[in-house]
């Protein structure tokens, strides 16, 4: 397939802001796509060359863009830097250029899918003495055959960051419609209804499949040739990471007893929730967002080779980094040094880890999904040999509201987050957010009972003294699971250090854009808009009405927070596992009730 097709789909969905329209384009192309090729499309609108797990990334800053777009061209690095600064965007840059060097040659060399991906693939294995230099004449490579659309496309997919405003849900929502189509040879007679209602019993299954397999090229490659039905062959992996299951959150021990009834609690701990494979001595550890962070572990890794019965499992936990002097510990913000790429024997000296285990999902080819919480929960305990590193989650059976306050009440004062409730016949619920889980929380101070993740959207450059890090307030929005999109529900100016504020303004900047992302929907304009890649954990008093904000809006009120306060950054979490507009709803609700009942 020429590339030409796929930069030309790309621009019709960047045209619009309408899902059902992206969607629809999407549909058009997977239709026409060739089966070997599905996956590296899907890839590409994820912004990737592989799947996250497999950690294979090309590599590419702005400055080294900027030199294959002036090889190619003809313009000087100056010259390009300047249009750059101008634009704020090198796809942007890379189209006008390439289209007024294609107007002097006129001829350009039609460019392939294949081509385009063997490209980047060598850029991304490229390492040591003269990599730099290949990397830029892959690239110039491509730009000297490249469309001007094409080219805008190039630039940006090495940055990771296609400005579509695409994410994994619209994707599959266009395969549900593409395999519904083909299963379906009355489509177009069918009301639109039941288009709807397969449609989504379509979507379903294939969310199933991408919660317990994190590859969505490999599983729409799968659909392209077998259709739905090739699903039923798609299996828990080792190696290859589960979407962990999410939390509700219910405001206290009374509303969760109500709820669950008789039921396990944990200890709710602030660390690394790590997702473990082991393939006999072949271990992987994945993070929440499905990134293998094996190498950031190596004592983990050790105890897991010697601690784990199974030859072959997959188990989940939290890391906490320990005091080994007090016994105490760290707060999540020493825990964070862990994650890093240099220095990683000196830093696990300096801040040990301890690995409490949860749960476990699989164990020598059996897939454990399906049993209920409690067997799972006997299995994890059968497996482990006592270790000084790896533990067991404390848990206790609870069945009074009483009971649950003073576990609680325990774990907070011992410096733990909170607790965790769990339904002792609830399945694991890969890569969704159920009442099988429920998080109660150490409140902060106001009336707000949780902390909240949120999607920075956008920022000001603030004024006085935050002038100098070009940063003073955040943008931040909810995530709308059902529209795929994140809605405004704050400005944030406070609870932000100096180094904060660097670090945002260092992790923003290559993120800014001259339009709102699709996926945005906010009323307010902030000074610049961003791409929604960034979570922050943040704190307010309580959740208000409001008309200028977007989230849960309704009769041209939405929701906003009362005095928010930022906590800290969440390197962590994804957008789209921010709070969701739904959560924030239910808060809202339950803060009415709250405040009738103090009244009455």
């Amino acid at each position: 397939m020429n590339f030409k097709i796929i930069a030309d789909c790309f621009d019709k969905i960047e045209s619009v802001s309408s899902r059902l329209e992206m969607a629809g384009f999407l549909t058009e192309l997977f239709e026409k796509t060739d089966t070997k090729e599905i996956k590296k499309i899907v890839y590409l609108l994820q912004g990737r060359i592989a799947p996250n797990f497999e950690g294979q990334e090309i590599g590419f800053g702005e400055k080294l863009i900027s030199e294959g777009i002036s090889k190619a061209t003809g313009y000087t690095k100056k010259e390009v830097e300047e249009l750059f600064s101008k634009k704020g965007d090198l796809g942007e840059v890379a189209k006008e250029l390439v289209a007024k060097k294609s107007q002097e040659s006129l001829f350009t060399k039609e460019l392939t899918v294949g081509k385009v991906f063997e490209n980047f693939q060598k850029m991304s294995l490229k390492e040591g003495i003269g990599s730099q230099e290949t990397k830029i004449k892959l690239l110039a490579e491509l730009f000297n055959s490249a469309t001007s659309i094409e080219a805008r496309y190039i630039a940006r997919i090495p940055l990771g960051n296609i400005r579509l405003g695409i994410g994994d849900p619209t994707i599959m929502d266009a395969f549900a419609i593409l395999i519904g189509k083909k299963e379906n040879l009355n489509w177009n007679e069918l009301k639109e209804e039941e288009q709807r209602k397969i449609k989504q019993d379509l979507r379903e299954k294939i969310e199933g499949a991408y919660n317990v397999y994190s590859d969505l090229g490999e599983i729409l490659e799968i659909l392209k040739e077998h259709g739905i039905n090739g699903l039923k062959n798609i299996r828990i992996r080792p190696g290859t990471p589960i979407r962990p299951t999410a939390a509700e959150r219910l405001p206290s021990a009374k509303e969760i007893i109500e709820k669950l009834g008789e039921c396990a609690v944990e200890a709710k701990y602030d660390g690394f929730r790590l997702m473990i494979s082991k393939d006999n001595d072949k271990i992987k550890i994945f993070s929440r967002q499905s990134e293998d962070i094996t190498h950031m572990f190596p004592e983990i890794i050790d105890a897991i080779k010697t601690n784990l019965k199974p030859k072959k499992c997959f188990v989940e936990g939290e890391a906490l980094a320990i005091n080994e002097e007090t016994n105490e510990y760290y707060p999540f913000q020493i825990t964070i040094q862990r994650k890093r790429k240099h220095d990683i024997l000196k830093k696990a000296k300096e801040y040990p880890l301890n690995l409490f285990l949860f749960d476990v999902m699989y164990v020598d080819g059996e897939s454990l999904l399906d049993q209920p919480f409690i067997e799972r929960r006997k299995k994890l305990e059968s497996i482990i040999k006592d270790g000084s590193l790896i533990k067991i989650s404390e848990m206790k059976i609870i069945k009074t509201s009483e009971e649950l306050e003073n576990f609680f009440e325990e774990k907070v004062s011992q410096g733990l987050e909170g607790i965790i409730a769990k339904d002792l016949s609830a399945p694991y619920i890969a890569g969704a957010r159920k009442f099988a889980w429920i998080k109660l929380k150490r409140s902060y101070k106001g009336n707000l009972e949780d902390t909240l993740d949120l999607t920075i959207i956008g920022y000001y450059t603030g004024k006085g003294k935050r002038t100098q890090f070009g940063l003073g307030a955040l943008l931040v929005g909810t995530y709308n699971a059902n529209n795929d999109s994140f809605e405004s529900i704050a400005k944030i100016g406070t609870g932000m250090t100096e180094q904060i504020l660097q670090e945002l303004e260092q992790a923003l900047s290559p993120l800014i854009t001259n339009q709102k992302n699709p996926r945005i929907i906010s009323q307010i304009t902030p000074d610049y808009w961003v791409e929604p890649r960034i979570v922050v954990e943040i704190n307010a008093d309580e959740i208000t009405k409001s008309q200028l904000h977007s989230c849960s809006k309704e009769n041209g009120f939405g929701l906003a927070l009362r005095f928010p306060r930022m906590i800290k950054i969440r390197t962590d979490k994804k957008p789209e596992q921010s709070t969701t507009t739904k959560e924030i709803t239910d808060m809202y609700e339950h803060q009415k009730r709250v405040i009738v009942d103090q009244a009455l």
